[in-house]
């Protein structure tokens, strides 16, 4: 098989091996007879008139719902996910809405008015089983009451594009809405909230996945304004936004304190699947294949620039071993600092960039960047792949890769030369992977 073949099969298999149909009904147990629900090793003994209902937000929601719906058959009592665009699959008995993603418009703020009823009416003293995962931030979606939806979609893409990291956008993304940074934990009654997460961000902390709606935390308005100097944008926000943020600012300095949202008296969380937990997973699959394997830990989150330059190190060190077929294993997210005007997302821009670092190299060297939701960035693609004649083919048939690297429009790119990965909507979301494989030579 062509080694870039081989190695989108490889990715394949990662995204079977990880489906939330597969996995939660080893995390999730619901005993008819004695009316106990079990997650891992905690146990919940339900009375006769206790009922348990489902939420969910993110992209791996709807599959997790799915799952939940089989294991709880018809003593599920009611539920209600937000689900990305273009969802091919849906629950039967759990509500479903789209949202919009990676900015959010009316469709997310209608999901989650929708979500904020149900959560309203569940009665007090039942369960609640929370499905949250990536994708959270931009489907749950409530502006604070003096701004717009059309204010947050210009932040939203402000922030995405200013280069970043996941914690520093959450941290200023949270002080303008109503649900993120524990705030949606207020809508509840007194019910016994039990989260199941899928992780998407680096080192799985659950203040970050989807904005953490459901998890307790510090929501500082002068930690985001030093985020959106730091990045110079301040003076690109709406001017709603500012002034929402100038005034919060000044309220925290006369309290002498940033605001701390609070737990349920009932609440456990639990991480169901991460990268890390997938990336450890790839690593026994390409072991088992023949590969000398090394999964580069720990979970990689910075810039495209840093990222590429780790990668190379990583090759370089690898390939001073002579003996037999290789692979290295990276996961994470990379930003990108957007300064052209082409298309794309940061798996393919990574890969658009190690089409060119490959070019130098006699071997086969095979490099595969893609994101297990099975969408890039604002794209309908999943990543691509590229090897160490990806370069000088393209050149050969007078595409030129530096133009479509300095506009940032990998898209377009990899849909003249070749390399795309399609998948589709996946029904999860555990951050991106990437593989490198070296074959004997």
């Amino acid at each position: 098989m062509d080694p870039k073949q081989q190695a989108i099969q490889f990715f394949k298999s990662v995204l079977k091996n990880v489906n939330p149909r597969e996995f939660l009904p080893d995390v999730v147990q619901w005993n008819k007879e004695s009316r106990v629900l079990s997650v891992y090793d905690e146990k919940f003994e339900l009375n006769d008139d206790q009922k348990i209902y489902v939420i969910g937000t993110g992209k791996a929601s709807p599959t997790m719902a799915l799952a939940i719906e089989q294991i709880l058959g018809p003593d599920l009592e009611k539920g209600f996910i937000i689900a990305p665009p273009g969802t091919e699959t849906s629950p039967s008995k759990i509500e479903m809405m789209e949202g919009s993603h990676p900015l959010p418009d009316e469709d997310s703020e209608n999901a989650t008015k929708r979500l904020l009823s149900l959560i309203k009416e569940i009665p007090y003293d039942s369960i609640v089983i929370n499905l949250l995962s990536g994708g959270t931030s931009a489907l749950l979606c409530k502006p604070n009451d003096d701004l717009s939806i059309e204010d947050f979609q210009k932040t939203y893409k402000i922030l995405l594009e200013s280069g970043a990291d996941i914690h520093e956008v959450n941290t200023v993304r949270k002080t303008l809405s109503d649900v993120k940074g524990g705030r949606l934990l207020s809508y509840f009654n007194d019910v016994t909230l039990l989260d199941l997460v899928i992780s998407d961000v680096p080192n799985d902390e659950l203040a970050s996945i989807g904005s953490g709606p459901t998890t307790p935390q510090e929501i500082s308005y002068d930690k985001a304004f030093k985020v959106l100097k730091k990045y110079m944008v301040w003076n690109d926000l709406p001017h709603e936004v500012r002034n929402h943020l100038a005034d919060k600012m000044d309220a925290e300095a006369q309290n002498g304190r940033s605001l701390q949202t609070e737990d349920l008296r009932n609440h456990q969380q639990w991480i169901v699947s991460s990268a890390s937990k997938v990336a450890h997973q790839t690593k026994e699959m390409l072991i088992q294949d023949g590969y000398k394997t090394t999964l580069i830990e720990p979970t990689w989150s910075g810039l495209v620039d840093e990222f590429e330059d780790h990668i190379m190190n990583q090759l370089e060190k690898k390939l001073k071993d002579n003996s037999g077929k290789k692979a290295l294993i990276f996961f994470g997210e990379s930003t990108v600092k957007v300064t052209g005007d082409g298309l794309g997302g940061r798996n393919q821009e990574i890969a658009l960039r190690m089409a060119k670092q490959l070019k130098e190299f006699n071997q086969s060297i095979v490099f595969l960047s893609a994101g297990t939701d099975g969408i890039d960035g604002p794209t309908d693609m999943a990543g691509a792949v590229v090897d160490q004649n990806s370069y000088q083919d393209a050149k050969s048939n007078g595409i030129d890769p530096d133009q479509f690297i300095d506009n940032n429009n990998s898209y377009h790119f990899f849909e003249k030369a070749g390399g795309h990965i399609k998948t589709g909507p996946t029904g999860n979301n555990v951050m991106d992977i990437q593989l490198l494989l070296i074959e004997e030579g």
